[in-house]
């Protein structure tokens, strides 16, 4: 082979190089190609992985979500409830799970007034434990204009469940 070929060639290999970003190493004589083949489109793993994924997801938000109205409602609770009151457990709720596992629950009610008005609450949660003691009296802040919403700093399970989340 000639110089003028090699030159012709190395001229056209350059152009075709620049043309379609390929680096070529001259003092090798080889040409390296930088250029990604054409990527398959794997729709199989795609949807086997979405399929997944997915359910996990959504548990996830929903923990998530659950979680985050448990703790809008207990910080709404103690802001809005300034009004102190002396109120007392009137009742302690045994609650029964049925099962594989037969668990025993205890959810306490709190009687107060307000306004010379007579309330109760229910904890939103319950415990394995019997606590507080039934007939303790308790310091309860109400919400002045909702006085069914209050805030029990003693009861400390509701905030347990928060850390949990």
């Amino acid at each position: 082979m000639d110089n003028n070929n090699k030159k012709y060639e190395k001229d056209m290999v350059y152009e075709i190089a620049s043309k379609y970003n390929i680096i070529i190493a001259d003092e090798f004589d080889k040409v390296y190609i930088n250029e990604k083949p054409d990527k398959k489109k794997n729709t199989g793993g795609t949807i086997l992985l979405i399929l997944f994924a997915l359910p996990w997801i959504l548990s996830g938000a929903l923990f998530f979500f659950s979680g985050m109205s448990n703790i809008c409602y207990f910080v709404r609770s103690k802001i809005i409830c300034t009004e102190l009151v002396q109120g007392e457990v009137s009742d302690i709720k045994q609650i029964v799970s049925e099962g594989r596992h037969r668990t025993i629950t205890y959810k306490p009610v709190f009687s107060y007034s307000f306004n010379n008005e007579e309330y109760t609450y229910e904890a939103r949660s319950s415990s394995h434990k019997k606590e507080p003691e039934l007939g303790k009296k308790v310091d309860i802040y109400v919400a002045p204009d909702s006085p069914d919403t209050v805030y029990i700093p003693e009861y400390k399970t509701e905030r347990k469940m928060l850390f949990l989340l």
